[in-house]
């Protein structure tokens, strides 16, 4: 550990040519290690030459022994740096001592330049910003993760000044710098308590001069949270340290709310632009920017990023946002776990729910993709449950399993005393509720209402059942609960749901609890569901959502006339998707078609389905919503498990390129590179990965026209939406892959694919 600051810059402010400056810079009191200070002397001048000028920086308070050492005897204390003699000692040796105002005065009869005021500042700008960035503090992200600072911009780099603050002498250097500030003040408050070292090496300086003061309490504060925990304004003999900025506009916020007067603010760091430094000049400790011609030395600023529906620029490209939450934070290289999908990770329901719900034919497919039905909201669901065929078919021998359950809950649980039958607007649950009506043993026949007439419904006694064919988050039932908590005379109520649908058995339990809460506690109210499944609830940014974006853009792009083929493929396309309300959803034109015109089919042996089936009576859409479901289960898992695709700061869990080895049947393949977060193929954080995709597409390209390459189309797009994404050099291997290949529709997206990732 040093016992002395010692650095050296070069100044082109105070001196007409560019002049070298060497500073020792010295805090102690008393000092005995006389041969400490040699050898540190002699340490630093192997490794830097002598200099221009040669400045000592003294303590006032430090004892004669001290003074001696760099005054009487400093050839002795100099005697092992090159070069430096007598002539050297009487025109280049300065000895300058700071006072209890940290103001440094010339020992000597000559100063070391015309304005000390301005060398000074040079010194101590070019001193602080070292020792700055020889502790590291400024904090940089990899690739596969950035910062949110408490002001919730959006940040490839932080300052950690808790970082700086490790050695005494430089810890001081900086306090020097703090000690005009700290007359009269009976409270200093630090925005992180990693700071809170720098008041008490100011006050220990106060106490070295021999200053007569009463100790002020330091605390500390979370910087921005003080704006809306605080209520009253800070006393005015209270002192406010704020670590750094890099606008300025903390000090805005401390103004604008009326809880603190400017001169009480002082930031010790500041990385900004230089408009902004001018600004707040006079509340800055220490400008770290980089300025040409006249800060060379500086850091260079850098570029935060505003949220855009809800994301970055660095959110965009994969990489994981971390809260800056305290005034402590580790950054480490997170460790790569790869997940090969098992059969045993599907949950138990998924086998005999598809063998029960699958439609063997076009006209009773119910497994959609990318539909939802009207109703004003945003999004289309990426796993739609077609209850409105559902419920039309099932009474007439379709989806036999299905039929039964549904008359044994009718039976077990539609009390006879039932007077309403309250339903939401779709038309599954109008359908359902009319069955219910029909199939039902009550003692009156009850009455239909529609969700939006539920003013009909008398406060008499009897129970209400609410029906739906179908239910995601349960928005709709919490309202109804809530309105229907004024009818007082009611007994019960009922929520009876053809097909419960949530994203985990968790939320499912939650919503359950609160939906059953009723006069007599939890589960007053029975919340029956014919099938209870668990699976994908997105909505917002599908994979066919971004599809339709990237096609569109691919049309406006390109010379039709030269890429007439993709022109003609990329058409239809965009029809299936734009026509997706008409079709009610997609079933076997979820994914591209190979590059023949054929759709993607599902093969013998699915590993995931424990029924037998013929390929001719499979979906694209059942495929996916087996996939969906597992991967959803999988992210369902606690982050702590040995198996779970859940992501942490520090562990990013990938889908291992096995997969595609693994389920090499090109429907399979689509879906699980539609159904995986983009965060599942960050292949570029992880080389291995990289590579093994890289050679899984190259082979593909080689082998376009055979089953091997059936889902070339789709790993392509997934490449240009930047979901699968590479290391570039393995991506730049693909590419040359493809630019070989004979067929012209295949060469022709490559192409563009490789143009839309280069122009972005």
């Amino acid at each position: 550990m040093k016992d002395f600051f010692i650095f050296t810059y070069d100044d082109h402010i105070t001196y007409k040519s560019l002049t070298s400056i060497t500073v020792v810079f010295v805090h102690q009191k008393n000092y005995s290690k006389h041969k400490s200070l040699i050898d540190e002397i002699e340490g630093f001048f192997r490794r830097n030459v002598l200099t221009d000028k040669l400045i000592v920086i003294l303590p006032r308070y430090c004892n004669s022994e001290i003074s001696e050492w760099f005054e009487e005897k400093k050839e002795d204390t100099f005697k092992r740096v090159p070069s430096i003699n007598d002539t050297y000692f009487e025109n280049h040796y300065y000895i300058y001592q700071f006072d209890e105002n940290g103001t440094p005065n010339s020992k000597g009869e000559s100063s070391i330049s015309d304005d000390d005021i301005v060398f000074f500042k040079t010194l101590f700008r070019n001193g602080s910003t070292q020792i700055f960035s020889n502790r590291g503090g400024l904090v940089e992200s990899s690739a596969d993760h950035h910062f949110v600072f408490p002001s919730g911009k959006h940040c490839s780099k932080f300052i950690r000044t808790g970082n700086v603050l490790i050695n005494s002498a430089e810890t001081f250097f900086l306090a020097i710098q703090l000690l005009k500030y700290f007359k009269n003040k009976t409270h200093i408050y630090c925005d992180t308590s990693s700071i809170n070292v720098l008041p008490f090496a100011v006050l220990e300086l106060k106490r070295r001069f021999g200053i007569q003061f009463s100790f002020p309490a330091i605390n500390s504060f979370e910087s921005y949270s003080i704006f809306e925990n605080r209520k009253e304004t800070f006393s005015r003999d209270a002192l406010i340290l704020i670590s750094s900025s890099t606008s300025g506009n903390i000090i805005d916020r401390f103004l604008d709310v009326g809880i603190a007067a400017r001169e009480q603010l002082l930031v010790l760091f500041f990385l900004g632009k230089t408009e902004r430094y001018r600004a707040y000049e006079t509340n800055i400790i220490c400008n770290l920017t980089k300025e040409d011609k006249v800060f060379e030395s500086g850091v260079e600023i850098f570029e935060t990023h505003k949220l855009e529906n809800g994301k970055c620029l660095l959110c965009e490209k994969h990489s994981r946002a971390i809260p800056i939450t305290s005034d402590v934070f580790l950054t480490i290289q997170p460790k790569i776990e790869t997940i090969t999908l098992k059969v045993t990770d599907a949950p138990k329901f998924l086998s005999s729910f598809i063998r029960d719900y699958r439609g063997k034919s076009a006209e009773n497919v119910i497994l959609k993709n990318y539909y939802r039905e009207s109703n004003g909201t945003r999004g289309e669901y990426e796993v739609f449950i077609d209850t409105d065929k559902l419920f039309k078919t099932f009474p007439n021998g379709k989806f036999k399993s299905f039929n039964e359950k549904i008359k044994r809950k009718i039976n077990t649980h539609i009390p006879a005393n039932v007077k309403y039958l309250l339903h939401l607007p779709d038309d599954g649950s109008i359908r359902l509720a009319k069955y219910i009506q029909e199939n039902s043993s009550c003692n009156e026949k009850p009455k239909l209402v529609h969700i939006d007439d539920i003013v009909e419904i008398e406060n008499i006694n009897g129970c209400v059942v609410i029906v739906a064919s179908s239910i995601v988050t349960g928005r709709h039932l919490l309202h109804i609960s809530r309105v229907l908590r004024k009818y007082s005379k009611l007994l019960s109520l009922v929520y009876f749901i053809g097909i419960f649908r949530s994203i985990s058995k968790s939320y499912a339990q939650v919503l359950k609890s609160n939906l059953g809460r009723g006069k007599d506690g939890a589960m007053t109210n029975p919340v029956i569901a014919v099938q209870e499944i668990f699976c994908s609830n997105k909505k917002i940014e599908t994979s066919w959502e971004k599809e339709k974006v990237y096609i569109e853009g691919l049309l406006g792009n390109i010379d039709e006339e030269k890429k007439e083929e993709l022109m003609s493929f990329c058409k239809e396309r965009q029809k299936i998707l734009v026509n997706n309300k008409a079709s009610i959803g997609l079933a076997n034109d979820a994914f591209l078609k190979m590059y023949d015109g054929k759709p993607l089919v599902l093969q013998r042996g699915f590993a995931f389905w424990d029924f037998e089936y013929k390929e001719a009576e499979t979906f694209q859409s059942e495929v996916y919503f087996t996939i969906s479901t597992i991967l959803t289960n999988l992210k369902n898992v606690e982050i702590a498990s040995e198996r779970t695709l859940q992501q942490s700061n520090y562990v990013r869990n990938l889908l291992s390129p096995e997969n595609f080895h693994r389920f090499n049947d090109g429907v399979i393949q689509a879906s699980i590179l539609r159904a995986g977060e983009d965060e599942f193929f960050s292949y570029d954080l992880d080389h291995e990965s990289s590579s093994q995709m890289r050679t899984l597409l190259q082979s593909m390209a080689d082998q376009y026209d055979t089953t091997h390459g059936e889902a070339l189309m789709e790993f392509l797009l997934a490449l240009g939406l930047k979901k699968l994404r590479l290391v570039e050099k393995d991506l730049e291997e693909v590419f040359i892959a493809c630019s070989k290949v004979e067929n012209k529709l295949i060469k022709d997206f490559s192409e563009y694919v490789k143009f839309s990732l280069s122009d972005k």
